[in-house]
C-alpha cells in the first residue's frame, strides 16, 4: 500500500481487503477456493469436498509473511465453518505448500487459477460452500489516480469477456 500511496505505482492487486482512506478498492471477481490433496489421499475418489473433510490432515498456508494475507483467509474460512485444521504448517510460497502437499505434509487450500500449475503429483478438488472463495481486489488512489486506470479495468473487462470469467464487473 506504501508503493501506492506514494504514487511509485498507480495500481495494485490483491486478495485482502484493506480500508484506508487513501485508496480506493474495486472488487474485480472472487475466485472459488480448491482443496490440494497428495495423489494417493482417502479422498482423491469424491467429486467435491465439504469443509468437514478437511479437518482430519495437517493444513499448509502461504505465505508466510507479510501478515495479513491470504493464509489469514483460510484460516478464517475454517473458523466460520467452526472448524480447525488437525494442524497448521506455514510455507513461504504456492509452489512451497504444493510441493509440502505432494510430500504428504498436509493438504493445502488454494485459489482456482493455481490448478493451472499442472502438477501431476497432487490433485485439485472443489470445496462446496459458498463461503470458500477469495476476493481479487484491484486498489488505486482516491484521489489523482491516473486515466490508465479506466484503461486498465476496461482491459480486464474485456479479458473476463472473452473469457466467460464471472465477475463483479459486469455479472
Amino acid at each position: 500500500m506504501a508503493a501506492l500511496k506514494d504514487g511509485r505505482i498507480d495500481v495494485g492487486f490483491g486478495r485482502i481487503a484493506i480500508d484506508d482512506a487513501a485508496v480506493t478498492r474495486r472488487l474485480l471477481r472472487e475466485e472459488n477456493l480448491l482443496a490440494v490433496l497428495p495423489i494417493g489421499h482417502p479422498l482423491f475418489d469424491r467429486v467435491r469436498l465439504q469443509m468437514a473433510d478437511l479437518t482430519d490432515d495437517a493444513l499448509i498456508i502461504y505465505p508466510k509473511t507479510p501478515r495479513p494475507s491470504y493464509a489469514d483467509q483460510v484460516l478464517t474460512l475454517y473458523r466460520d465453518c467452526g472448524l480447525e485444521p488437525a494442524a497448521v504448517h506455514e510455507a513461504s510460497g504456492v509452489q512451497t505448500a504444493l510441493g509440502l502437499v505432494a510430500a504428504a505434509e498436509g493438504i493445502c487450500i488454494v485459489p482456482e487459477s493455481v490448478q493451472r500449475l499442472r502438477r501431476d503429483d497432487v490433485f485439485f478438488r472443489p470445496i462446496d460452500d459458498p463461503r470458500a472463495v477469495s476476493p481479487i481486489i484491484m486498489y488505486c488512489r482516491a484521489e489523482g489516480a491516473p486515466r490508465e486506470v479506466d484503461a486498465i479495468l476496461d482491459m480486464i473487462r474485456q479479458h473476463y469477456r472473452e473469457n466467460n470469467i464471472r465477475n463483479a464487473l459486469f455479472g
